[in-house]
This record gives structure tokens, sequence and C-alpha cells, in this order.
């Protein structure tokens, strides 16, 4: 029975040093295919989150809390990227103090530019994959994510 809590600890130990060492290091690759943009790796993930809430749009608290950003990051990516066009702010009808942020057709279409800038190199990273073991790989990273964004710290 030892064996298999040591067992169980060194894999803990080993994916939770592999998730943070793949985590840095696609960060900062995403992070350079971006720089050319002039957008952060954090600000893509906001203005694509605005995206993802289509119609509903978001409030900056809500951005915030789902992207894992500081809320004067969000405002300021905000403020970036209203100046732009890409989102547009509107009050709230029931609460006049409320804001809701929207992407606008702008900024969808800058989304869709830079993902389609970054599609070459996500087909590079995994172009000697079987269907198989990418279809695997994204099921499993897909629950994952959904266990940590249930279970937030």
């Amino acid at each position: 029975m030892q064996n298999t809590a040591k067992l169980q600890m060194d894999t803990a130990l080993k994916l939770a040093a592999e998730l943070g060492l793949m985590t840095q290091i696609y960060n900062n690759r995403l992070a350079q295919l971006l720089r050319g943009h002039d957008v952060t790796y954090p600000q893509y993930v906001i203005l694509n989150h605005i995206l993802s809430c289509g119609p509903k749009g978001a409030s900056i608290s809500q951005i915030a809390d789902a992207v894992e950003v500081l809320q004067p990051a969000v405002t300021k990516t905000v403020k970036k990227f209203t100046a732009v066009s890409y989102v547009q702010i509107q009050g709230v009808e029931a609460d006049k103090r409320s804001k809701r942020v929207f992407i606008t057709p702008q900024g969808a279409g800058f989304i869709g530019r830079l993902q389609a800038e970054l599609m070459p190199d996500v087909l590079t990273c995994f172009q000697d994959w079987d269907e198989s073991r990418l279809n695997n790989f994204a099921h499993d990273l897909t629950a994952f994510r959904m266990f940590l964004e249930t279970n937030r710290v």
C-alpha cells in the first residue's frame, strides 16, 4: 500500500511540474506570436472571453473572475480595446452603476485574424500526433480545465 501512495505522490509531483512548465512555455510562445499585433497574451484572453460571452456581454468583475486577471488589468484592457472599437461598454438599465462589455464586429474580426495567425503554430505543435491521440488529449485537457474552473482556489 505504501508503494501505491509513493507512486501517486511521484505522479502528482511530475504532473504538477509538467503542467507548470508547459503553461509557462506555451504562454511565452503565444506572447511572442502576439507581440506583432500590439496585444499581450492576457489581453488576448480577455478579448476572447468577451467574444465568448456573446450578446449578453459581461461585467468587468465577471471577466476578471473568468480569466483570473485582476480587475484593474481588465479595466485597462477594456479601455484600450474601447479606444480601437473592439469592445463597447453599455450601462445596465436596472442598475445605472453597472456596465457590461460587449464585443464589436471589429473586435470579433480582430480575434478571428489573431486565431487564424496562431493556427499554423498550433498545427505545427501537433503535426506528428494521430487523430486518436489528439482527441484523447483534447478530451483530457477539457476535463482538467473544467475541474479547475469548478474548483477554483
